[in-house]
């Protein structure tokens, strides 16, 4: 480059672009700034003289040098266009895994996708292919989403779907939990684990709790070595139809003001072992929403392994496209 009319190119540099400033290659500017430096550097225009000496040099005929150029110019879009294409797949194949924005679409097209069996599936569990399905509340915590879902069918199943949440945005389904209920809407309750965390959630969820103003729970659990139990009933206020909360179950277990002996402290367990539904006035109208045709009793679950295979062929990708940039810029 040529700044404040002097010229800043290193004798090396035009040393090495000698050749091609002889044989009429070098761009415009190129062989401007070339010109430049051999009128102020003697060394360097000695060089040239006996370049032109030793070696009787032909320009090359203008055809030739429009064709070189071209060749130069097609090459370079060839080596762009490999990054692009390089770059899309890897998006293409990595949008494939984490899909789903969290949206009220995405996050219904997620449990649908994930929970969603064959129609002519021989296990009757679970929720079939084109089963309507109902999505109710939602939470994020520490980069993973849990959504609370419920399907209209026989055996109103609801549960909880996780999903991992990637570089975009978007998140993939990892995991979900699932089993039958004998209500048609009311509060659902059960531990959930693999939330970004090592601590367990519990899960209190509502579905089409619409004239459902508040519930009655009555919790109970205790060590696992059954030397300490306990009951406490906790009514909670439902401001919403639909709703999703989580809680640490350890600080739930702490607010219900259960003590631990010595060594107890991380080994208990807690479940939810009655749920009254209460009106506006306090009456009890669970019986409403019973379904007495749902007599079966059972737990499913998916689970999704980690996505290594996804990044082995991501790294393929980037490496057939950094293979094709080098053979596209080489030097013949």
């Amino acid at each position: 480059m040529v700044e404040n009319g002097r010229n800043n190119l290193d004798c090396c540099v035009v040393r090495d672009l000698l050749p091609a400033y002889l044989e009429g290659l070098t761009e415009e500017e190129t062989s401007a700034q070339v010109r430049a430096h051999l009128e102020d550097c003697e060394n360097c225009r000695e060089l040239e003289k006996d370049m032109r000496a030793q070696v009787p040099l032909e320009k090359a005929p203008k055809g030739t040098l429009k064709f070189l150029k071209r060749v130069k110019r097609t090459r370079l879009l060839a080596a762009v266009l490999s990054v692009v294409v390089a770059l899309w797949c890897m998006w293409w194949l990595y949008d494939q895994e984490f899909h789903y924005p969290n949206t009220e679409a995405g996050r219904l097209a997620a449990v649908e996708d994930y929970v969603s069996r064959p129609s002519d599936s021989r296990d009757t569990k679970g929720v079939q292919e084109g089963t309507p399905i109902h999505v109710g509340g939602w939470q994020e915590i520490e980069g993973q989403l849990a959504i609370f879902f419920k399907a209209d069918n026989r055996n109103n199943v609801n549960g909880i779907v996780l999903l991992k949440r990637g570089i975009f945005g978007k998140y993939r389904p990892v995991s979900a939990s699932y089993s039958p209920s004998p209500y048609t809407a009311g509060v659902y309750c059960d531990d959930v684990g693999g939330l970004g965390t090592d601590r367990t959630q519990f899960m209190i969820a509502g579905y089409g709790c619409r004239e459902i103003l508040s519930a009655q729970l009555e919790f109970w659990g205790g060590s696992w070595d059954g030397i300490q139990r306990w009951t406490t009933t906790r009514t909670y206020d439902l401001e919403e139809p639909d709703f999703l909360w989580l809680y640490d179950q350890e600080e739930l277990i702490r607010d219900l003001g259960w003590e631990f002996g010595d060594g107890q402290d991380q080994v208990f367990w807690l479940d939810v072992r009655e749920i009254r539904l209460l009106d506006r006035e306090g009456n009890d109208i669970t019986g409403r929403y019973r379904d007495g045709s749902v007599t079966e009793s059972w737990g499913g679950g998916i689970g999704t392994a980690e996505q290594f295979l996804l990044y082995v062929y991501m790294g393929i990708i980037a490496l057939l496209g950094l293979t094709m940039v080098r053979y596209f810029l080489r030097k013949d």
